[in-house]
């Protein structure tokens, strides 16, 4: 066995590692928090240490996703170097976490908690971030709010990655992970309102279906293969045992399917749309794309899998959404101009930032209609070292595609066409920051749909809140799960023809 030293910031862990292990799971012993995008598959070259000791040579598929500069500096990639023996691991801090949304909306109906006087609190567990709030059993605004990058990165940047962790390793690891993380978010948010632990009476959580049979501890490996069965659709309390919290009950809202999960619940439940008439479409555009459409009293809904483009997974310059992020692209006059989040020099690419580029790009005619880059070489935003590739621009047409063919197919399944629909609405972190005119530009969205379009933010949490409460909205939560009818992708010829041609801007 070899000692591994493992250093973030002020962090510092030590583990014993067996020669051949690689540096990734050695750091994923050591419980430091980080992100490794493709959870360890070799894809994204997001997962850059600086590393010294005893440690395998460099081989090609490693040399390749490192400059010379960072080989010479000692930066190697952790899902590839493995340990040999003793050695050091130094990982490289971004500037700041991910913009987190957790902005509380307001709703109406009567205040009716679903406890007895004190506190509550409500937790959106998003595949990338984590949203809690605490409320008071009197007040419908939360008394604190929390926002952190889910633990769980760690082991993966979407569902996918962290189901198959699940299933080489069990499900065990990543349940303690975010029951510890929950319990010290709760005991963070109790501290800043001053309040006992004790005093919190129940607690709403929400998801997605992967992220809560995780949570419960269910093996989640038969939500990734067909015929994605569902066993869990939770619906009740449970008691998670989350430290500091052990006894106090978990309400989990339900589910509509193995990919429709208690997070879209939720938000339908926040943008109020199951009670509105008229047809509405609601999507969270995620590594995931979960959208429901609501026309005639039916709530049609599907997911499909747009990977991790709109999160900056496998784009040259991708990253979250913190600070130094372009988050915002025009093109006027003939000039490109940028903007970064906190105003800092341009170090990455974020979502918003990505499809404003691309639609900018395709306005200044650098891209033609099939996605092909007419500049020699790479596009660079101004004079900064952030740059759009031929190779990102064919990860958003695939994302985007997804998306879009699965709007396309909901709109097609409810007898409808682009002119009957009434709103689109836009939840969850990306669609908050994402500018309807530049979606529509580039496909992902369908023409005519960027004047429609309002973003509500985190609906998800909103939801959870709600739901906590109010008894009227727990019993409305419950009934949208029974209205919901999912329509299968993966077997629908349209979505199928609908994604090659939505590949096109």
């Amino acid at each position: 066995m070899a000692s591994v030293q493992v250093t973030k910031g002020q962090q510092r862990a030590a583990v014993e590692a067996p020669e051949g292990q690689t540096l990734l799971q050695a750091i994923q012993s050591a419980g430091i928090s980080t992100s490794f995008p493709c959870g360890g598959n070799g894809r994204c070259g997001k997962c850059k240490v600086y590393a010294q000791g005893a440690l395998s040579p460099v081989e090609e598929q490693e040399r390749t996703r490192l400059s010379a500069e960072e080989l010479e500096s000692g930066v190697r990639l952790a899902c590839y170097a493995r340990v040999q023996g003793d050695c050091a691991v130094q990982l490289i801090e971004r500037a700041a976490d991910a913009v987190i949304e957790n902005a509380y909306f307001g709703w109406e109906g009567a205040l009716e908690p679903t406890y007895e006087e004190g506190y509550g609190a409500a937790v959106d567990i998003g595949t990338t971030t984590v949203a809690a709030q605490l409320f008071r059993s009197a007040e419908k605004r939360p008394v604190a709010v929390l926002g952190e990058l889910n633990r769980q990165q760690t082991y993966g940047g979407d569902v996918i990655s962290r189901i198959v962790y699940c299933n080489e390793q069990t499900v065990r690891p990543l349940s303690g992970l975010i029951r510890t993380q929950l319990g010290d978010m709760l005991l963070d948010l109790c501290r800043q309102a001053a309040v006992a632990p004790r005093d919190v009476r129940r607690i709403v959580v929400t998801g997605n279906t992967t992220m809560l049979y995780i949570l419960c501890g269910i093996e989640p490996a038969p939500l990734a293969v067909a015929p994605f069965t569902m066993e869990h659709g939770f619906g009740g309390v449970f008691d998670l045992g989350l430290p500091g919290f052990s006894g106090v009950p978990c309400y989990l809202p339900g589910c509509a399917s193995a990919y429709i999960g208690a997070d879209i619940t939720c938000s339908v439940l926040a943008s109020g749309m199951a009670g509105q008439s008229g047809n509405i479409l609601l999507v969270d555009a995620g590594t995931n794309g979960e959208m429901v459409l609501s026309s005639g009293g039916v709530l049609r809904c599907c997911s499909t899998a747009a990977g991790p483009a709109f999160e900056g997974a496998g784009i040259s310059c991708g990253g979250n959404a913190s600070l130094g992020a372009v988050d915002s692209v025009r093109y006027r006059d003939g000039a490109f101009t940028y903007t970064t989040i906190g105003g800092a020099p341009a170090n990455k690419l974020c979502g918003s930032g990505l499809i404003d580029a691309v639609a900018a790009m395709l306005e200044a005619g650098l891209i033609n209609r099939k996605g092909k880059l007419k500049t020699a070489g790479d596009f660079f935003l101004g004079e900064s070292e952030v740059f759009v590739s031929q190779k990102d621009i064919r990860q958003l047409q695939l994302a985007k595609a997804a998306i879009r063919a699965g709007m396309d197919t909901l709109i097609h399944e409810s007898g409808l066409g682009y002119d009957d629909m009434d709103q689109i609405i836009l939840c969850g972190g990306f669609g908050s920051y994402l500018r309807p005119v530049s979606a529509e530009r580039i496909g992902l969205i369908p023409p005519g749909f960027a004047g429609k379009a309002s973003a509500i933010g985190n609906a998800a949490g909103n939801g959870a809140g709600q739901i906590l409460q109010s008894e009227q909205k727990l019993a409305s939560a419950a009934a949208i799960v029974q209205r919901m009818e999912t329509i299968e992708l993966a077997t629908n010829p349209y979505f199928h023809d609908r994604y090659i041609e939505a590949m096109l801007f």
